[in-house]
């Protein structure tokens, strides 16, 4: 099983070799990562990185999985390969296998056959979505779909044969602390169905333990999800609603498509009415293996599929419902969640081996799922012809081998296994790249990239727009030479405001109108050089920007005359798309963050650090008010203290950070620190969780040793 999910993992590499650098992965994961490693090695929590920006508060991302330690132990071990696009890899390699053991503990806790649990091992990190979308794009569903099966198979050990809730409580933090709304909402999900199974069979104290380990797991999580609803107002998740536009929702013709290896279903994308890859795909034998099941067994057994009936219900409502629902949006993000009940099923009735009487009837049935599952693919686009034929003669020929040699022997399960790796390849042939997202194609050396920018100094605002840049300027020895989109500045070691962010920050987003990944429109350029409301100099200088490049196809100012005080620097434009500007003096108080004063106020010294900034100041006419603003963004969780009093602090210009100064004192030491917002809140919650762990956990062991040892 694991040696089918690793050779499959490895075959689009042969083509590909970005295959899982790709899209957010390469704008948000790597860097995150990248920067993770970074901060933990050297001593820190990597919880806010502040020359970031707008991607730089881990925290209230949430879905960055800093309070995962499996996140942590994978970004550290893999932060040594310079290759970003080999340790990205590696890291998913590691998600997909652990993704097959759960699939594989889960199907074996059922009873399964082992070879059986095996494939069904093997198909869930191979699925189409979880494989061609989460594997290359979308690592926080990735993980989730790595997690989830654990969450499952720990809780129905502890609801069924009274097993530890402390491993229940390990498996729902591990998938919840990755930060994905996602995983919360599966792990909730699979608990409550298993709490409706355990009341349902008068297990009522087994009940109330899977309860205690959900809050248990609600209350140590806190940490991740306070930071990210108290930070939400300045950004644009604030506006999450109840709506449907059809973005990436299915229909149930589609799920009828889920054995069609080559099927691209006509699901509105990004920027395409349907989805360039097999979305719906589950597994090649699912579906034409139906008709030769023994279906009486999920009637005699439905007391102990309760739970998989109830998870696979509520499910297949989320996969078909609206577009968005408050957080959660996209229903097609759940498909993998949904694989979980129908492999579970499957697997649950072929190990009850295969039904051959009236064979005839059944192949003919057979032969018609395969038939319908190919025209709803040729219906949905029917130019896509040439590429379903192969795969449906595939399967064709594997099921009548798998017919011959029985489900039941080895062989059976070697056809499932082979059958498995052998439809994988040939997706692969017509679907080497998942093109219904974004391919940044950025260079894969993290060295390079830090010494190709160490020409941009101080803080650099990058006036470009991705859309514009064209295909052929897209790649690492050509615009890459001078620009970078989503967070890579990161990685290079640049302090940029452009970055990539999943919530965003509105009052910056708005005033430069910068898009999720760090791009701009035309009309930022100007932005740059105009006094914002509420302050007395040009945006640049509030933000300390020393460097500033400018893409040439978005705005071309090569023969315009440079804003006072800044002049072109030709010698750090490499690709001839860029031109450079950087200041003529460099800027004052240059170990901080200080970018305006008003009141009359002073500057002695300024230090920063990191979240936190340090200075001394002084003014000859303390009555009045003064302000002092910072080259930061005003996140939630700013305070200052001037002497050791706290005094206001707000969000001026762009949301910059903004310190009020008390009235009457004249000589004053201000700091600045950062705290994730609802921190306390949130070390209550998790001290309260302790306790219930402890409860649980103690309550279960006083529970074994009173009860009578049961007759062999």
């Amino acid at each position: 099983m694991l040696a089918t999910v690793a050779i499959a993992v490895a075959l689009p590499l042969l083509r590909n070799t970005i295959f899982y650098f790709w899209d957010d992965t390469a704008a948000a994961a790597v860097p995150q990562w990248r920067r993770i490693a970074e901060t933990v090695l050297n001593g820190y929590f990597p919880a806010f990185q502040v020359d970031m920006w707008r991607g730089g508060n881990f925290a209230a991302e949430m879905a960055t999985g800093i309070w995962n330690p499996v996140v942590l132990l994978l970004s550290v071990g893999t932060y040594w390969i310079d290759n970003m696009a080999l340790a990205i890899t590696v890291a998913k390699l590691a998600f997909l296998l652990i993704s097959s053991g759960g699939m594989y503990l889960l199907a074996r806790e059922y009873g399964a056959r082992r070879g059986l649990a095996a494939v069904v091992g093997a198909a869930l990190p191979l699925s189409g979505y979880s494989f061609f979308m989460d594997s290359t794009s979308w690592l926080n569903g990735l993980m989730v779909t790595a997690f989830l099966p654990f969450v499952w198979f720990t809780a129905l050990r502890a609801s069924r044969r009274g097993g530890s809730l402390l491993w229940v409580i390990l498996a729902g933090y591990l998938c919840c602390s990755l930060g994905n709304p996602y995983g919360f909402l599966g792990t909730g999900l699979v608990l409550f169905a298993l709490i409706v199974e355990a009341l349902v069979a008068r297990r009522y104290r087994l009940a109330l333990g899977l309860t205690g380990s959900g809050i248990a797991v609600l209350l140590l999580t806190a940490m991740v999800f306070l930071p990210f609803l108290l930070t939400s107002t300045v950004g644009f998740r604030a506006d999450a609603a109840l709506y449907n536009d059809g973005f990436l929702a299915p229909d149930l013709a589609d799920l009828l498509m889920l054995s069609t290896p080559a099927a691209q279903p006509w699901i509105t994308g990004f920027g395409l009415p349907n989805l360039t890859f097999p979305a719906m795909y589950l597994a090649w034998f699912v579906l034409p293996t139906l008709p030769w099941l023994r279906w009486s067994v999920l009637r005699t057994q439905w007391r102990t599929l309760l739970a998989v009936f109830v998870f696979g219900g509520l499910m297949l409502l989320l996969v078909l419902g609206p577009s968005q629902v408050w957080l959660f949006r996209w229903p097609l993000r759940l498909i993998t969640m949904l694989w979980l009940p129908v492999l579970l099923c499957w697997v649950i009735l072929a190990s009850a081996g295969f039904a051959r009487e009236r064979a005839r009837l059944r192949a003919a049935l057979s032969a018609a799922i395969v038939l319908l599952g190919g025209y709803l693919a040729w219906a949905d686009l029917p130019d896509n012809l040439l590429h379903l034929l192969p795969g449906l003669l595939l399967i064709t020929g594997l099921l009548m081998l798998l017919l011959w040699r029985d489900i039941g022997q080895r062989s059976g399960i070697l056809v499932l296994l082979f059958g498995i790796l052998a439809v994988h390849s040939v997706q692969l042939v017509f679907h080497p790249a998942n093109q219904s997202v974004a391919n940044y194609r950025f260079p894969t050396s993290q060295a390079m990239l830090e010494e190709r920018f160490q020409k941009y100094t101080g803080v650099t605002v990058q006036i470009a727009d991705l859309g514009e840049l064209s295909d052929a300027d897209r790649a690492p020895e050509r615009g890459y030479q001078d620009l970078l989109f989503g967070s890579m500045y990161g990685v290079a070691g640049v302090d940029s405001p452009n970055a990539y962010s999943g919530i965003g920050f509105t009052p910056l987003d708005a005033e430069l109108c910068m898009s999720y990944q760090g791009s701009v429109c035309p009309e930022a350029w100007d932005a740059l050089w105009r006094v914002p409301p509420g302050a007395t100099v040009p945006l640049a200088d509030l933000l300390r920007a020393e460097t500033i490049v400018v893409h040439n196809d978005l705005v071309d100012i090569r023969e315009i005359v440079p804003p006072d005080g800044w002049h072109r620097d030709r010698t750090a434009e490499a690709s001839g798309l860029v031109t450079v500007l950087r200041r003529t003096e460099p800027l004052p108080l240059p170990d901080g963050r200080l970018s305006e004063t008003s009141g009359g106020v002073t500057v002695t010294t300024d230090e920063s650090s990191g979240s936190a900034e340090s200075l001394r100041y002084s003014r000859r006419d303390a009555s009045s008010p003064g302000e002092l603003t910072f080259a930061r963004l005003g996140w939630p969780g700013y305070t200052a203290t001037v002497n050791g009093a706290e005094v206001p602090v707000t969000r001026g210009p762009a949301g910059l950070l903004r310190v009020e100064l008390p009235t009457g004192v004249e000589q004053g030491r201000l700091e600045v620190s950062w705290q994730m917002p609802g921190w306390p809140a949130a070390l209550t919650a998790a001290g309260g969780g302790l306790l219930l762990v402890v409860a649980l956990g103690t309550a279960q062991a006083i529970h074994r040793r009173t009860q009578k040892p049961q007759d062999p």
